[in-house]
C-alpha cells in the first residue's frame, strides 16, 4: 500500500521561521532602553539625582559678601548713586558698608530649602574652616554693638539681600538667610550665590 501524501496547495506561502521578527523586536526594544537611559542620565546629572537649585552647591568667590553696616538708610536709594561702600536692597534701604570681611570662597555648599519653622523658605550656607573661625570672630565682635552696627549685611551680586540683627555668635560655620523668601526665590537666590 502507497502511502499518501497531501497534495501540493497552490497560492499558500510556505510557513516561514518568526525568527527575524522576534530578533527584530528585541532590538527595538534594547535601543529604547538604551535611549530612555541616556535622556535620564543627561536630565538628571551623572550622579543619578535631579538637577535642582535647592541641591548643595559651592558659592562663587566673586559673588558673595559679609560686611558690618555703618549706617541704614531706609527709602535712600533713590537718592544717591551706589558707591564701593554703598549698596541697596530690594526694598530701597540704603546701607553704608564697612569691608568685605568673609567672601564666597568661604561657603562650601548653598541650599535652598524650606523653612524649619513651616513657613517660607530659606538659603543655608555652610562655611570651610577658615571660614567659620572668621564668622565666629565677627559675629562675637557685632553682638556688643549697638544699631546698626550690629548689623550685617549678606550682599550677593552688589546687592544687600539681608542686613539681620547679630544678637548672638554664630560659631558652627552654618549660616542661615531669611526673608519672605518663596520656593522661586529661595533658589533664584541659592543660584545668584553660586553663580
Amino acid at each position: 500500500m502507497a502511502s499518501s501524501y497531501p497534495p501540493p496547495q497552490l497560492g499558500v506561502p510556505a510557513k516561514r521561521s518568526r525568527g527575524p521578527v522576534v530578533l527584530f523586536l528585541v532590538l527595538v526594544v534594547v535601543l529604547v532602553v538604551a535611549v530612555v537611559g541616556i535622556v535620564l542620565i543627561v536630565l538628571n546629572g551623572p550622579n543619578g539625582t535631579a538637577n535642582d537649585p535647592s541641591e548643595p552647591k559651592h558659592a562663587a568667590a566673586g559673588t558673595l559678601q559679609f560686611r558690618r553696616v555703618v549706617k541704614a538708610e531706609p527709602n535712600a536709594c533713590a537718592k544717591a548713586p551706589t558707591t564701593a561702600n554703598v549698596r541697596c536692597s530690594s526694598d530701597g534701604t540704603r546701607y553704608t558698608l564697612g569691608k568685605v570681611e568673609l567672601d564666597g570662597t568661604h561657603v562650601t555648599e548653598v541650599q535652598a530649602a524650606a523653612s524649619s519653622q513651616g513657613v517660607g523658605w530659606v538659603v543655608n550656607l555652610t562655611l570651610d574652616a577658615q571660614g567659620t573661625k572668621t564668622f565666629a570672630a565677627l559675629t562675637a565682635d557685632l553682638v556688643k554693638q549697638q544699631d546698626p552696627a550690629n548689623l550685617l549685611a549678606i550682599v550677593v551680586n552688589d546687592q544687600v539681600v539681608s542686613a539681620p540683627y547679630v544678637n548672638g555668635v554664630i560659631s558652627g560655620g552654618q549660616v542661615q538667610i531669611t526673608g519672605n523668601f518663596t520656593s522661586d526665590s529661595a533658589k533664584k537666590l541659592a543660584a545668584d550665590i553660586t553663580g
